[in-house]
């Protein structure tokens, strides 16, 4: 019986002892995160953006930083700006490395690779900075461009617009043509 008992707490034991060999995994803040001073930090940050409460489009990002005393959401790793029609579809998209989005206004600033599609008349833009204000209904940018539409090639030092592009104003043309 004690050979039993004594053959039983041992069995117990090994069980005990190899359920602690591994700890479990807690989540955490990259190192480089733990230097921001902000408020709050967001992974997988989703934001729809809406007037007198009609969706116009959405912004999404790896990571959104903010701080309380301002309205300015800061956006790191993969950014994806949709901006909608009425009817819900697709106006025009937006990708970057990073960006800043203001909350109030959701007027936005993609950094960083930035390429913008038209889809209806498959027009592309590629630049390095770029700004939009919905209100203003208007992109531009003070960074060099190469604009691709309909065969041709526009490149400049700046640009401003409307998302039509029926007021696309260049500074610095250099040049144009087949690509």
């Amino acid at each position: 019986m004690r050979r039993c008992l004594l053959t039983h707490f041992c069995g117990l034991g090994f069980l005990v002892l190899a359920g602690c060999e591994a700890p479990a995994q807690v989540p955490s803040v990259p190192e480089d995160y733990l230097a921001f001073d902000a408020d709050g930090i967001v992974f997988g940050m989703e934001q729809w953006i809406t007037e007198d409460g009609v969706l116009q489009g959405y912004v999404r990002a790896d990571t959104a930083i903010q701080w309380q005393d301002s309205s300015a959401v800061h956006l790191r790793g993969r950014v994806d700006l949709k901006v909608l029609e009425a009817d819900g579809s697709e106006r025009a998209h937006v990708t970057a490395d990073r960006g800043v989005m203001d909350t109030r206004t959701n007027r936005m600033v993609a950094n960083g690779n930035v390429v913008l599609l038209i889809p209806g008349d498959t027009r592309r833009l590629e630049t390095e900075e770029l700004h939009y204000d919905p209100q203003g209904d208007r992109i531009w940018s003070d960074s060099s461009f190469v604009h691709r539409h309909r065969g041709q090639v526009t490149r400049g030092r700046a640009f401003t617009s409307d998302l039509e592009f029926r007021n696309f104003t260049i500074r610095g043309r250099a040049g144009g043509g087949a690509p």
